[in-house]
């Protein structure tokens, strides 16, 4: 199958789906994440500091888009493994872009006549994929909704639809409670009924699932630091070093079930 895997963010579709990305390779499957708002100026462990204000978005997108790079050699090619490819919409982010702050990006409602619905969507279409990875958008990050509600916009509910969860957040105190509440916003927008799917690539012991997961996130150095990027390795151990993800009934159905 082509599964399409949308991702707000560089290392957004790596923090939320990086094992499950593995396995679904393993198994043969292609995957193209596209990724939408990758023009930012947003790299706080990186030396931007000392880059001159007019640089700052050139260089944290030149930055970013080196660690995408990074993320995506985690998966070598071997036969039999799918394809793994990467759409760069090359959209700003929310501050860039809506010119608001980095503290106003949160609960912002979702725009559908903006440019950036426009061309998230046509880039899911332009995939041809049979099934399609959004975000949850548990922080209600602006840049996550509308990626999550541009690229469900036209998806046939007859084709496999899940949704994964997004981190640290969804590691964070209060993390379930968000949870349920964008399983229940997909629900009253979407009308889809999710059940929690798991994926993941099967390793020899949970530790060696973590240190997998710490490995990709690690790759995004100029976004997070250390402690985040524990938090979303260890994510992964109560579901026995698998990613669990919020799917509707044609993805249930299908042989993305193991």
């Amino acid at each position: 199958m082509k599964i399409a895997v949308v991702s707000a963010h560089r290392g957004d579709a790596a923090f939320g789906v990086g094992l499950s990305v593995g396995a679904w390779l393993e198994a043969g499957h292609s995957v193209e994440v596209i990724a939408c708002c990758t023009r930012s100026e947003f790299a706080p462990y990186s030396d931007i500091g000392s880059v001159h204000e007019n640089d700052r978005m050139s260089f944290a997108t030149a930055v970013r888009k080196r660690e995408d790079e990074a993320w995506l050699k985690r998966y070598p090619a071997a036969p039999g493994r799918g394809k793994l490819t990467l759409t760069d919409l090359n959209l700003k982010d929310a501050p860039l872009r809506l010119h608001v702050g980095a503290d106003e990006v949160f609960g912002l409602e979702v725009n559908p006549a903006e440019k950036a619905v426009m061309k998230i969507q046509k880039a899911v279409e332009r995939s041809r994929a049979q099934a399609l990875v959004l975000p949850l958008a548990l922080d209600r990050h602006i840049d996550r909704l509308t990626a999550r509600v541009a690229a469900a916009q036209g998806w046939p509910t007859a084709l496999p639809v899940a949704f994964y969860e997004d981190l640290p957040q969804a590691a964070q105190p209060g993390g379930e409670a968000l949870v349920e509440a964008a399983v229940g916003s997909v629900l009253a927008t979407m009308q889809l009924q999710l059940a929690p799917v798991f994926a993941g690539v099967a390793l020899d012991d949970v530790t060696a699932a973590v240190d997998r997961k710490r490995r990709m996130a690690w790759c995004y150095d100029s976004q997070i630091d250390e402690a985040t990027t524990t938090q979303i390795a260890e994510f992964c151990r109560p579901y026995g070093g698998w990613e669990r993800m919020w799917a509707s009934a044609a993805w249930v159905g299908s042989e993305l079930v193991k």
